[in-house]
């Protein structure tokens, strides 16, 4: 087992991914939550984009 200060001066995370959750990339888990989401955004939109060249040249 290595100490916590050999883990802190190594550049690379100490995570491990678990493979066998890739299973799930194409899957919809929710389908009610993404369903309410999209008619949400069907009805109010997306947000404006702010414009930040407007506010400075005033």
């Amino acid at each position: 087992m290595r100490t916590i200060k050999e883990l802190n001066k190594k550049k690379v995370p100490v995570v491990r991914i678990d493979e066998t959750l890739d299973k799930y990339n194409d899957v919809v888990l929710f389908p009610e939550k993404v369903a309410q989401a999209n008619e949400m955004l069907r009805k109010v939109g997306l947000p404006k984009e702010k414009n930040d060249q407007t506010s400075i040249s005033k």
